[in-house]
C-alpha cells in the first residue's frame, strides 16, 4: 500500500452513538432505541458496537463508519431531531476535513495532496446527495413541517426563505398569521391548519380565537431541498 493511500485512508473518520446524543441534546438511550427501531423497519442498516469506558458501568455504543455509516447517522438524526439534520451533516464534514497537512516542495507530498483534494471533491458531491437523501427522508410524513423547523432543516434564514416563498407564490399573510396559497395548495407544496382555540383575556374575560397554521408538505420540502439543501 502507497503512502498516498494511508494518508487517504487515515482521513475516515467515525461517529458515535453518543456523538449524535450530543449534538442533538438528546438522551443516550434515546438515541440507541432510535438506531435499533430504524434498523429493525430495514431504513438503516444496524451499525457495529464499541465499549467505551466510563466512570461507572462501561457503555456500549454504536459507531458509524463510512459513506453508509454517514447516510445511516443521518437518517437516524433526522427522524430523532428534525432540525439538526444540517448540523450533522456540517459535521461529518468539519471531520472530514481533519487530515495531516502536506509538505509541497515535495513531490511525493503534492501528489498526496492533489489525491486528497480530488477525493474531498468527491465527498462533497457525496455530501450533497446525502443531504437530498436525507431531506427525503425526513418529508416524507403526513402533515409535513412548519416554517421555522424547515428553515433549520435546510439550514436556511427565516428572512431568505419567506423572500422565495413569497416571490413564487407559496405562502400569503391572513390575518397577521403565514397561510397557503391556492396556487401552493393545489400542486400539493402547502397547506394550512385551522384550528379552534380558547383563551382569556388580562381582564379574565374568556374568548375564541381561530389559529392559522403554515405546513410545507414533503413534495414542497424536496423542491426546497433541490434549491437550499445542497452545499455550492
Amino acid at each position: 500500500m502507497s503512502a498516498s493511500t494511508n494518508i487517504l485512508k487515515n482521513s475516515t473518520q467515525e461517529m458515535l452513538s453518543s456523538d449524535i446524543a450530543e449534538l442533538t441534546k438528546t438522551r443516550p438511550d434515546s438515541v440507541k432505541r432510535t438506531i435499533e427501531r430504524l434498523a429493525e423497519r430495514g431504513v438503516i442498516t444496524l451499525p457495529p458496537t464499541v465499549e467505551k469506558p466510563t466512570s461507572g458501568r462501561p457503555s456500549i455504543e454504536y459507531v458509524f463508519r463510512g459513506e453508509q455509516g454517514k447516510l445511516d447517522s443521518i437518517t437516524v438524526v433526522a427522524q430523532l431531531c428534525p432540525e439538526f439534520t444540517a448540523a450533522i451533516v456540517k459535521r461529518w464534514y468539519e471531520l472530514e476535513q481533519q487530515i495531516p497537512a502536506f509538505d509541497i516542495s515535495n513531490p511525493q507530498h503534492l501528489l498526496q495532496a492533489i489525491e486528497v483534494q480530488a477525493k474531498q471533491n468527491l465527498q462533497l458531491n457525496a455530501e450533497n446527495q446525502t443531504l437530498s437523501k436525507a431531506i427525503e427522508t425526513i418529508t416524507h410524513t403526513e402533515h409535513g413541517v412548519k416554517f421555522q423547523q424547515a428553515c433549520k432543516i435546510l439550514n436556511v434564514k427565516q428572512h431568505v426563505l419567506a423572500k422565495w416563498l413569497r416571490e413564487h407564490s407559496w405562502d400569503r399573510y391572513l390575518n397577521d398569521a403565514r397561510a397557503s396559497t391556492y396556487y401552493s395548495e393545489s400542486r400539493g407544496y402547502c397547506e394550512t391548519k385551522y384550528s379552534h382555540k380558547e383563551g382569556v383575556k388580562p381582564s379574565g374575560q374568556p374568548y375564541s380565537f381561530t389559529q392559522t397554521e403554515f405546513f410545507i408538505l414533503p413534495k414542497g420540502m424536496q423542491i426546497l431541498a433541490k434549491r437550499f439543501g445542497e452545499r455550492p
